[in-house]
């Protein structure tokens, strides 16, 4: 029983990790990629404006 419970926390614990770094690297891609997407539309309208 007991064996059975920590195996359950650690895969729980993986889950969590799992998860975590999911966000993690949910946040860093948005970080990355709003100023890109920021940089080409402001490029897009320049472009079109001249």
């Amino acid at each position: 029983m007991i064996a059975v419970e920590t195996s359950a926390t650690q895969l729980e614990r993986a889950m969590r990790r799992r998860r975590i770094a999911k966000i993690v690297l949910a946040i860093l891609f948005a970080v990355i990629w709003i100023p890109v997407a920021i940089v080409m539309l402001v490029a897009g309208t320049s472009d079109r404006r001249r």
